[in-house]
């Protein structure tokens, strides 16, 4: 079964993606449902409420938040050449720096490396830019295939689930056990990493806006989504956090304002919000989450980063249950 899931997904994987968020989507929505059946032993009706609350808030989401970031993301794609000139006088700037450590014959090389390799990068970052336009238009038609998906996974639950447990082995006590040990931890987990996207992208856009950071929207749109990559997103949102700034202030104070503030918030989030939202919700040594990253980055790409924790919370609950059942004693 390990084996038909891993191909599935990496044969697969892409042509499925919106069916695959759509079915996680609609499996933590269900959970309201449940709850909501508490209150109304009618399960159409208590769908057809959590559904329409699902959808304000995607609409919301797309239309509001998510517009200023677009918005900012096609300003900074407007600037690009003039950032990409900044940063040629900041490697000009560099060169009388370098003087008093190279030779003389090699400075000019050096300058000139580095003006060849900002052109090739700016190239490279237009041309991506380009080439992804088809890649947004298939998102585009994602953002109204996914809300449907999810309206029919929740309203055919049942017949779905019970037409999905006829291929599954009439013997399957192991996939049981883990699947009961993976599905409390692996809820925990999406519940808390979206509370602390929620609060630390709104809190940095917040911050960069007070501090008249021209891309707070993308920059906190951005830092927010950081939390679902651990340990990686943080330093990798940093860089353009970095760069940005510099293009917009310089070597002044503002931007080491910017640079403190991002600093602080990634270091309360680390040392404070994550320990406080997740508690035991997924008991993982760090060595094991970074592990993850590299192993399920290598073999799915970005969706295995993403997935990473998650992947290797079951994992964990695979390898615990293969070795209970060994060391259990014969009958």
């Amino acid at each position: 079964m390990i084996a038909a899931v891993v191909a599935v997904i990496a044969l697969l994987g892409e042509p499925l993606l919106p069916f695959f968020i759509a079915l996680v989507l609609a499996y933590f929505l269900d959970g309201g449902v449940q709850r909501l059946r508490r209150w109304m032993d009618n399960r159409p009706l208590a769908v057809g409420v959590i559904y329409t609350a699902f959808l304000l808030g995607y609409v919301l989401v797309i239309a509001g938040p998510l517009r200023f970031a677009v918005q900012q993301g096609l300003q900074l794609a407007r600037n690009f050449p003039a950032i990409a000139e900044k940063l040629k006088g900041l490697a000009f700037e560099l060169r009388y720096v370098l003087e008093g450590f190279l030779p003389e014959g090699q400075r000019e090389r050096m300058t000139g490396l580095i003006g060849e390799q900002l052109r090739e990068a700016g190239e490279l970052v237009l041309g991506k830019a380009f080439s992804g336009i088809p890649q947004a238009t298939t998102w585009a038609i994602y953002l109204f295939l996914i809300p449907l998906l999810v309206f029919f996974l929740l309203k055919d639950k049942e017949p779905l689930l019970r037409g999905f447990s006829r291929l599954l082995p009439r013997e399957r006590e192991l996939v049981t056990r883990i699947w009961v040990e993976v599905e409390v931890k692996i809820a925990n987990y999406v519940r808390g990493k979206v509370w602390e996207l929620l609060i630390v992208g709104s809190v940095t856009a917040g911050v960069f806006y007070l501090l008249g950071f021209a891309y707070a929207a993308i920059m906190g749109l951005f830092t927010g989504l950081s939390v679902l990559i651990p340990f990686v997103g943080a330093i990798g949102v940093a860089v353009p956090v970095l760069v940005l700034g510099y293009v917009q202030w310089g070597a002044t104070a503002d931007l080491a304002w910017l640079i403190g503030a991002y600093a602080a918030i990634q270091f309360v989030d680390g040392n404070i919000l994550a320990p406080l939202i997740f508690s035991e919700a997924v008991k993982l040594h760090p060595v094991y989450i970074l592990l993850g990253v590299v192993v399920f980055g290598s073999l799915f790409g970005f969706w295995g980063v993403f997935f990473a924790i998650p992947l290797a919370t079951l994992a964990a609950a695979i390898g615990n249950a293969l070795l209970e059942m060994y060391d259990r004693p014969s009958a």
